[in-house]
């Protein structure tokens, strides 16, 4: 136990809000764990990923996010990079009004926010049951209980996000999906990417598989661009 953590958390919840590295995000606890609020105390949420999508992205970046979360990394790429427009995925329809929230708070302009799960080709079906937990980052598409709530989700086809948005950088953090979605025959225009790899979900072979994925794609690892699970690939 912490205790300064308790008490910064128990103060968030008399101002209604947390700041975390210059960012606003509202408690609301019908979206907030206990648990996720002790990590917006901490200061501690997506440290590593808005470190390494900032070092890559370039003025006028078009960045394409797939696993928005909270709005906090689209938030925090607008308020401290020069990055052009921003396209945030988010899978979790019940985050979509938190992060239009998140983006308004913060004015955060020019994010484009779209709910869905993003598929590597147009083989697949065109919605999926999304299971809502909890604590968000645990919602998925398995049906492991327990679970709040089922929902339907439509998809986005990655080759057609590439060709609409022509992004330069992509970051990516969907708890595990990078296995699939990394069989796409291509990239497209993306430069550099920012992954938190995920082998827990599906393990040390897994893991060789995205890795060998991002090789035949093109990209090989930027080894200062690597905290811990979170990784930073640039196109060859």
């Amino acid at each position: 136990m912490n205790p300064v953590r308790f008490a910064k958390r128990a103060i968030n919840r008399i101002r209604g809000e947390a700041v975390v590295n210059g960012i606003t995000l509202p408690i609301d606890r019908s979206i907030l764990s206990p648990q996720m609020e002790l990590t917006l105390a901490a200061g501690r949420y997506e440290r590593r990923e808005r470190r390494l999508a900032s070092r890559v992205i370039r003025d006028g970046d078009v960045v394409l996010e797939l696993g928005a979360g909270l709005g906090f990394i689209s938030s925090y790429l607008r308020k401290s990079t020069g990055a052009g427009k921003i396209v945030a995925v988010e899978a979790n329809p019940r985050l979509i009004p938190y992060i239009r929230r998140v983006h308004a708070m913060n004015a955060s302009s020019n994010i484009e926010l779209l709910n869905g799960i993003v598929v590597p080709d147009h083989t697949g079906p065109k919605t999926f049951s999304f299971f809502c937990r909890r604590d968000f980052w645990a919602s998925s598409l398995k049906a492991t209980p327990p679970f709040e709530v089922e929902l339907e989700v439509e998809t986005h086809v990655l080759p057609d996000l590439l060709a609409a948005h022509r992004p330069d950088v992509l970051v990516m953090d969907i708890e595990g999906g990078e296995l699939e979605l990394l069989s796409a025959k291509d990239l497209g225009t993306i430069r550099a990417a920012v992954i938190e790899t995920h082998p827990f979900a599906y393990g040390a072979a897994g893991l060789a598989t995205v890795e060998a994925n991002l090789r035949r794609l093109g990209f090989r690892e930027d080894d200062a661009g690597t905290e811990g699970f979170v990784r930073t690939f640039i196109k060859n």
